[in-house]
């Protein structure tokens, strides 16, 4: 369908319900949509977390802990450092090239953060290299026979070798180099695989290894062949940095599992650290009883009987905890299901039609009362365009690019401001429609939806109101301007009248007046709804303009017995078309003689605005004030305080007042209390400027007559 204006406001919608739950109806998506997806993950490095939900508070965990981990690195590979450097053996923990390394990989890491700069990332990355540097040289030297740290060996700065902060031993370069590794490839991904994952994997089980022969006593526990055995404060080391490198990227790969709120999310949290703990302290179990003269049968009995209970505990235990998560997710199913279906029964029984769309304009959707509207199947229009179908043909471009706009530019999911356009049925006829618009996301894929209501009712009726201006404008002001003149000659011809047939020609005068003011207002709210307010600006002297507003109403202000006043403050030229300007100020200056009390002052004050662009025009009056209750209604068509005074008048004149002063592009208000009365105020431009052409009586909020259509 055609779109008859700007679409640029959004607002909420009482079916928004219903937009979220569509985002889980499966729609039609291609193979090469959904590879082009796989594509863009596998880019972004976000493979192994692009089915599976994360939970933002777990992750935030896994993050801490991993900057947490990394800070410790850094803190102890620079007290080594410092304790190579300064000779003191106290802090010294391990061999120098394993404390600088650590320094050098506990920086890279929090510099290699999930949100850290590129730039940043680069520093990084060349730290790293420089640790895996140093433990691939002593790697060549043990097991390739190159000798390189020997160049550095006969250097003697002062008595200290530098040599030393580069050495280390077979062990810890192996546990070095995989972690440096798994530290330069932390963000590469191969087939779906991340080597970094692996890499730090065999790191820790070096680490873990060594912890446990620390716990177990066996002090020849080494998982390398012929290889000198790390020591404990190494071991928790190397093992605090392996766990900084492994949950340097928690939302993607195998270890993307572990901030999962599902059921494996929550079984690898509680399985893996116990599948660790339990053999330890059940072996540990057996070699104290041993040790305090328990028979080794026994003490292996026991030690497997431990091991059975616990391991079933912990099996009973996970397997209990993964029933109570599915029995949620199925339940929560359920209910999805239902609001589903009721959603759906609510947009199949809606009295709007549905139609969805996507960027192709194809139809994807259409509920019964389409049907009704337009005159096809379900069946016959999924998948056919819309453009083609039900928009006529000199609308198509600009339907087809509205589509693509509103679909590739529109944020949120909330329906559009209702915008009015002509549509086509089945036989071919024209009518016109009113759509409320709003984008979803549909699986990998963004789908415009539409409630569509036919308006011809609404439409015929609005032609018929513009048949009553139309009648008023030209078989009833031309008798009135007739009836006016005459009652003119009457009074004067009537000098030896008696005074109460005098009093009823001014009572005949006063209504006639006041029927021209009604006609008139109707008028002018013809002219803002079909936008023919036209404006002739051009610059005005605000003491003309107040001194012509005051003038005309002093008659209404000495028979209310209320004195007026102008107060210029500032003379400065504004843009305005005079005639409507001194309406305003008619109106207004008016309004505040109607409900001032008798012997008070209305001031009318011309001062500068807030806005040095704007000029402000400011009307006084001493009344009683208005309830705060009614001051947002004030502007409203026909909307009167509930007070006697107030059924004077039309109801029509700020209504029509606001529409002027937005048509300048000023701004229009009201502050009243009830020790200090009533101030309305106007702002106009102090030069032009672009403003809007045409107020629909949509703005205003206007129906015709007040009337429900």
């Amino acid at each position: 369908m055609p779109i008859s204006e700007n679409n640029d406001h959004w607002c909420p919608n009482s079916l928004s319900p219903y937009f979220n739950r569509l985002s889980a109806i499966r729609v039609h998506t291609s193979k090469s949509a959904r590879r082009l997806a796989m594509a863009r993950y596998k880019k972004l490095g976000h493979l192994g977390a692009m089915d599976r939900a994360l939970d933002p508070k777990l992750l935030g965990i896994f993050d801490r802990i991993a900057r947490l981990c990394a800070a410790a690195a850094v803190l102890i590979g620079a007290l080594d450092v410092i304790g190579r450097l300064a000779n003191i053996s106290e802090i010294s923990f391990a061999s120098g090239g394993v404390g600088l390394s650590f320094l050098l990989f506990g920086l890279a890491l929090l510099l290699l953060n999930r949100q850290a700069r590129f730039s940043l990332k680069i520093i990084g990355y060349l730290l790293a290299g420089f640790g895996s540097a140093i433990g691939a040289i002593n790697f060549a030297r043990y097991f390739f026979d190159l000798q390189l740290v020997n160049l550095l060996a006969d250097i003697d700065i002062n008595g200290f070798q530098p040599a030393v902060l580069i050495t280390m031993s077979p062990s810890d370069c192996i546990l070095i180099l995989a972690i440096g590794l798994a530290i330069l490839t932390v963000d590469l991904t191969i087939k779906r695989v991340r080597p970094s994952e692996f890499l730090a994997f065999f790191a820790t089980l070096g680490c873990v290894m060594t912890i446990i022969g620390v716990i177990l006593h066996i002090d020849s526990f080494c998982m390398f062949v012929a290889c000198t055995r790390i020591s404990d404060v190494t071991g928790a080391a190397f093992f605090i940095l392996c766990v900084a490198a492994l949950l340097a990227r928690p939302t993607t790969g195998l270890i993307a599992l572990f901030p999962s709120p599902n059921a494996g999310g929550v079984a690898i949290r509680r399985l893996i650290p116990l599948a660790i703990a339990i053999p330890v302290f059940v072996s540990w179990l057996r070699m104290y009883l041993e040790k305090i003269g328990m028979p080794t049968e026994l003490a292996l009995t026991l030690m497997v009987a431990s091991m059975v209970v616990l391991f079933g505990m912990l099996l009973w235990w996970s397997s209990w905890s993964i029933e109570r998560l599915d029995d949620a997710r199925q339940l929560a199913m359920t209910k999805l299901r239902q609001s589903e279906k009721r959603t759906r029964m609510v947009v199949q029984q809606a009295i709007d039609a549905f139609v969805a769309v996507d960027s192709n304009g194809l139809i994807k959707d259409w509920n019964e009362q389409a049907l009704e509207i337009f005159g096809w199947t379900k069946d016959e229009l999924i998948d056919k365009s819309i453009i083609e179908t039900l928009v006529p043909k000199r609308f198509a471009q600009g339907a087809a690019d509205g589509i693509k706009y509103l679909i590739n530019n529109a944020k949120g999911t909330s329906a559009s401001k209702p915008i009015e356009a002509v549509a086509i049925k089945r036989d071919g006829s024209e009518f016109p429609v009113e759509l409320s618009l709003f984008p979803v996301s549909v699986d990998s894929e963004r789908i415009l939806c539409a409630f569509v209501r036919d308006i011809t009712e609404r439409k015929q009726v609005e032609q018929r109101f513009r048949e009553f201006y139309s009648t008023v404008s030209h078989e009833l002001r031309t008798p009135l301007t007739s009836m006016r003149g005459s009652l003119g000659l009457v009074q004067q011809l009537a000098s030896d009248m008696q005074d109460t047939g005098k009093e009823m020609l001014k009572i005949c005068d006063r209504s006639l007046d006041r029927l021209i003011r009604l006609v008139n207002d109707l008028l002018d709210v013809k002219r803002i709804e079909e936008g023919q307010l036209k404006l002739e600006l051009q610059p005005l002297d605000p003491i003309k303009m107040g001194t012509l507003a005051v003038d005309g109403v002093k008659g209404m202000a000495a028979q209310a017995s209320v004195e007026l006043e102008l107060i210029v403050d500032d003379s400065s030229t504004f843009i305005g078309d005079a005639d409507r300007v001194v309406q305003v100020l008619t109106n207004l200056v008016s309004n505040a003689i109607k409900f001032s009390p008798k012997d008070r002052h209305v001031l009318v004050r011309i001062l500068k605005s807030k806005n040095p662009q704007l000029l402000r025009f400011q009307i006084e009056d001493q009344g009683k004030g208005i309830p705060a209750g009614q001051i947002k209604t004030l502007f409203n068509p026909f909307a009167q305080l509930a007070d006697g005074k107030s059924k004077l008048g039309t109801g029509l004149g700020l209504a029509i007042s606001k529409a002027i002063v937005e048509e300048h592009g000023g701004e229009i208000g009201v502050e009243s209390s009830d020790e200090h009365g009533t101030i309305f105020w106007f702002e106009l431009p102090l030069t032009q400027r672009p403003v809007v052409t045409s107020t629909q009586m949509s703005t205003l909020n206007l129906q015709p007559l007040d009337l429900e259509v």
